[in-house]
């Protein structure tokens, strides 16, 4: 199996979907998204961060995470969305059952301008590339597994296969409870999911032994629902820091920080991970 580009650490690190405006608790005083997120990387010990490709600053902090020796993790948003969306949301999604064919036809006039993304993020200096799809919520999925099974996944193999041409390991995203498409996503090559988003930590342990079933690595476990104050910020701290040490765990946010006062306890839950 392809490996993560990390620093050698029995216990990894990273920063996903964090914007750069909430990173103050870390750092301080802010200056803008490409120092802030370098200097909250190396004060967290981060072995590796996401980097949006449609930010305008992703080829600066791309290079200069990679300077820092932080391994940049080039994000790139899938094209099922903007299919769904371009019918009207609910029309969008009936499709995807009725004529789930033409759906996929669709998908594939999008996919060039993925992959050339990815060989953007590769001259940009990314050591992995991220493709962020989220094909479940909160209460379950948002298209049927069958759909992401035969339709999608297949044609993600080609990001798959141009991010390991430039030498490049893959990682998918999604938020809620994906469960059902794990063998299907390590059919199409990636290495790792990034997992958790709106789920509380028992769904989430279901998700990483589940991963690790069929080869996957997973990142995140933590979950910004379960981080709603200092107590409980410590106890899924341990919780996830003793599943951490198993193996196939790298630790990170789950995509859903969207305040100072939540990262504030991220960093709680962090401490209390890597004191287990």
């Amino acid at each position: 199996m392809d490996r993560l580009p990390l620093r050698g650490t029995p216990f990894p690190f990273g920063l996903s979907f964090v914007p750069a405006d909430v990173l103050g608790p870390v750092i301080g005083a802010l200056y803008g998204p490409v120092p802030d997120l370098v200097e909250a990387c190396g004060v967290l010990g981060a072995s590796f961060a996401f980097v949006p490709a449609d930010a305008e600053w992703s080829e600066s902090a791309a290079a200069a995470l990679a300077e820092a020796d932080v391994a940049p993790m080039w994000a790139v948003s899938g094209p099922l969305w903007p299919v769904i969306e371009a019918r009207g949301a609910l029309e969008g999604l009936r499709e995807t059952l009725t004529r789930p064919e033409e759906v996929g036809a669709e998908i594939d006039t999008l996919l060039d301008a993925q992959v050339a993304e990815v060989a953007r993020g590769a001259r940009a200096g990314a050591r992995a590339v991220v493709l962020a799809e989220d094909l479940a919520g909160t209460s379950g999925p948002l298209v049927a597994p069958d759909f992401a099974i035969a339709e999608l996944l297949p044609r993600y193999v080609r990001i798959v296969e141009e991010a390991r041409s430039l030498g490049m390991p893959a990682v998918f995203h999604s938020d809620g409870d994906i469960r059902p498409l794990l063998p299907a996503i390590a059919r199409a090559g990636f290495v790792a999911v990034h997992a958790g988003g709106g789920l509380d930590v028992d769904a989430f342990e279901r998700i990483f032994w589940s991963a690790r079933e069929e080869g996957l690595a997973v990142i995140g476990g933590l979950l910004t629902v379960e981080i709603v104050n200092a107590v409980r910020a410590e106890a899924l701290g341990s919780r996830i820091g003793v599943l951490a040490r198993a193996g196939g765990l790298l630790l990170a946010d789950d995509g859903g920080i969207t305040t100072p006062l939540e990262m504030s306890a991220l960093v709680t839950a962090l401490v209390a991970a890597r004191s287990t």
